[in-house]
């Protein structure tokens, strides 16, 4: 092999590499907790509007004469049919899904790596001026049965409840626990994936 070749063959090496995206080298990091500011945004806490309370309008924002003068005048309105208004589905609560709430295999003990969004999750909570009452749901993926995945999820979620409730001292009258087992996939097409595997908080409104 001559120099040229030798050359040409380096370059096409390191043109190789360059071309491979550093996600390809790299895994990807375990998911981090959720921050506190994060969880609050996702319920809508800390001050935050919440449905059905809408601001007022600020003062002065009322219609002027200047537009006032764009309306037309009575004899150019024409009649509208009136329709009645579409009928629309009540809102969803804010809720926020934290995956990285993990537990041991087939059982409601809690692991070390869920503690930080378990402090996260409490501090949150423990900041919500109106002291509103959140949901806890429990969810597994298909595996196993129905009764054993719905009596896992709710001992996952009280598990939830126990630690917010004995470490951070959120009241426990502000939170309900449900355990929905695998009635609520999140990914229907993927019964089994860790997606469905999760814990649910639900603001469930003022206590």
């Amino acid at each position: 092999m001559n120099t040229g070749q030798q050359y040409f063959l380096a370059a096409l090496a390191w043109a190789t590499i360059a071309a491979i995206p550093p996600a390809a080298v790299a895994a990807d990091p375990a998911a981090s907790a959720p921050t506190t500011e994060e969880i609050s945004r996702g319920l809508k806490i800390r001050g935050l509007p919440t449905l059905g309370n809408a601001p007022a309008p600020p003062p002065g924002s009322e219609a002027t004469p200047a537009s006032a003068g764009s309306v037309p005048p009575p004899h150019e309105i024409r009649q509208r049919p009136i329709h009645p208004a579409a009928s629309r589905p009540p809102a969803a609560p804010p809720s926020v899904t934290l995956r990285t709430i993990t537990f041991e295999f087939g059982s409601a003990q809690l692991r070390p790596e869920s503690i930080e969004t378990l402090r996260n999750l409490g501090n949150a909570l423990n900041q919500d001026p109106d002291k509103k009452t959140f949901l806890i749901e429990g969810h597994t993926d298909r595996s196993g049965s129905r009764v054993y995945n719905d009596e896992l999820s709710k001992r996952r979620a009280d598990a939830v409840k126990d630690y917010l409730v004995k470490n951070m001292g959120v009241s426990a009258d502000r939170l309900q626990t449900v355990g929905k087992g695998f009635s609520e996939l999140a990914i229907q097409s993927q019964p089994y994936a860790a997606e469905n595997r999760r814990v649910v908080v639900v603001n469930t409104g003022a206590s």
